[in-house]
């Protein structure tokens, strides 16, 4: 790394990790990735928030959509109260590792839309729908070529899109400015 150490790290809950970590590089913003601790929240919320999906709805407006601490606190202790849940372990859990995964506590880094191995894993779960393990080599190959063509497709399609409708601003801010041009308009706008 040059002699640099990293500015922001992602890891996931691995505690030794952390610790690794504030002592290797004290000064640097170390979170968790959150696409892992909501899929780990999912095994057991995926049963209680399908019984319940304004509260779903609610979860993922408070994680999601709150722009300071201070409003994700706000909303998380309305939506517990709301919808009475404060006995769940797994919300309760949640809360206690606010700090470490919720967007709003990190607004002040740079976290470029990535959460340790989300591409990776994103890219596993695609190939899984297209790949069976009892395919043969050349089957596997066969439809390798075609999720890739149709990922290439994509990327293709969201360029095109980018360089024939450039995004609105909303500043005059000269990196906003860059970054609409250094990005697709899909991640731009997120």
């Amino acid at each position: 790394m040059g002699g640099l150490a990293p500015m922001n790290i992602i890891t996931d809950q691995d505690f030794s990790m952390r610790a690794g970590i504030e002592e290797v590089f004290p000064l640097a913003v170390h979170r968790h990735c959150r696409w892992h601790i909501i899929k780990k929240a999912e095994e057991t919320l995926g049963p209680f928030f399908a019984d319940r999906p304004d509260l779903h709805k609610a979860f993922e407006l408070c994680v999601d959509h709150s722009l300071t601490v201070e409003e994700f606190e706000r909303s998380w202790m309305a939506m517990i109260e709301t919808y009475q849940v404060q006995d769940n372990e797994t919300l309760a859990s949640l809360w206690e590792k606010r700090m470490y995964w919720v967007p709003s506590y990190f607004m002040q880094c740079f976290f470029p839309f990535l959460q340790t191995t989300q591409r990776s894993e994103g890219f596993n779960a695609a190939l899984k729908r297209y790949v069976s393990p009892g395919n043969s080599l050349l089957q596997f190959g066969k439809q390798y070529t075609s999720l890739q063509q149709k990922i290439l497709g994509s990327k293709l399609q969201q360029e095109a899109k980018t360089a024939l409708k450039q995004p609105k601003l909303l500043t005059c801010l000269p990196m906003e400015r860059q970054m609409s041009k250094t990005y697709t308009n899909k991640i731009f706008n997120k």
